[in-house]
């Protein structure tokens, strides 16, 4: 055999295996379900063959957008992508090989639930109880922070013990005006 048919034997062989080199095996979602603006992880696994790493992948992220990605080096492998849901529902996600030098294998699949984003918790509002001989003034309960004073006739003394005041509200009382309550420190 001459040496230029040797050469390109040797050269054919060593493509097939650069070619066959990366073959995508699997493809998992973190976390499976989560809500609108948190951040999903999506771990494509790959069999290497050779230790040769060079291909190229398609993740489609099953709300219209997808990203490609080479995989060329030892620290693309395995390969982990982002990705931030703007709507609530159920996606698929499929990684696959993309391009004159894709990865081979099937393509892979995976699921995510993305669910609405919760609502803020709304502040509690303070359920007051005034003490005996004490009344609710007229301005009630702040509906936003809780915040509310008890009136009582001026000098009276203030009773034990005094008010647990949610949310961040701090209590108060005013021997001289007769009032006690929970307000914004």
């Amino acid at each position: 055999m001459s040496n230029v048919r040797m050469l390109s034997a040797l050269l054919l062989s060593g493509l097939a295996l650069s070619v066959q080199a990366q073959k995508i095996t699997g493809l998992s979602a973190e976390p499976v379900k989560t809500e609108v603006g948190q951040v999903v992880k999506a771990t494509t696994q790959f069999e290497v063959n050779n230790n040769a790493i060079n291909c190229k992948v398609r993740m489609h992220w099953g709300d219209g957008q997808t990203r490609d990605f080479t995989v060329n080096q030892d620290k693309d492998v395995p390969l982990v992508l982002e990705h931030t849901y703007a709507k609530p529902g159920k996606y698929e996600l499929k990684v696959e090989g993309k391009g004159g030098m894709k990865c081979l294998g099937d393509d892979q699949k995976a699921a995510v639930e993305i669910t609405p984003k919760a609502a803020a918790a709304k502040p509690v509002a303070a359920t007051p109880v005034c003490p005996k001989g004490w009344k609710l003034t007229k301005a009630g309960v702040d509906k936003k922070t809780g915040a509310y004073t008890c009136s009582a006739k001026a000098n009276t003394p203030i009773p034990e013990p005094k008010p647990a005041c949610p949310n961040g509200l701090t209590a108060f009382d005013d021997v001289k005006k007769g009032q006690l309550g929970c307000r914004k420190p």
